[in-house]
């Protein structure tokens, strides 16, 4: 069932790339390049889950999810954290932090799609927003 995702990345290529992936399997898409933005686009737009790095501009990824989570606007989604600097321990800090899912970049573009269909809703809001 096609979801509407939102990507928090900086890097304009792997935001490409998880664009194209995401939306070739029939997603409907939204890119923030910081923090910030990425925070108030989850806000407003609702999707049904978000992909955030965890190295941003203005606002990291923590900051990010601490955001939502504490806000009363927020629906409970999952928020996925992606990132290209995994040290020992670095998965459990994002899941202590508030992060539903981990993944480490670079993405394998032959299972991503899948790997984040695994943590949707059974039933995303898609067509009743």
């Amino acid at each position: 069932m096609p979801a509407r995702i939102l990507i928090i990345e900086d890097d304009s290529a792997s935001l490409e790339l998880a664009t194209y992936l995401l939306e070739s399997a029939g997603h409907t898409t939204w890119g923030a390049s910081d923090g910030e933005n990425g925070t108030q686009v989850a806000l407003e737009e609702g999707p049904d889950l978000v992909i955030c790095d965890l190295q941003l501009p203005r606002m990291d990824g923590y900051a990010v999810v601490r955001a939502l989570r504490a806000s009363s606007k927020w629906r409970q989604v999952p928020v996925i954290a992606v990132t290209a600097f995994s040290m020992p321990g670095d998965r459990e800090k994002a899941l202590d932090a508030g992060f539903d899912g981990f993944m480490t970049k670079p993405i394998t573009p032959e299972t991503f799609v899948q790997e984040i269909e695994s943590f949707l809703p059974a039933n995303p809001q898609s067509s009743d927003s």
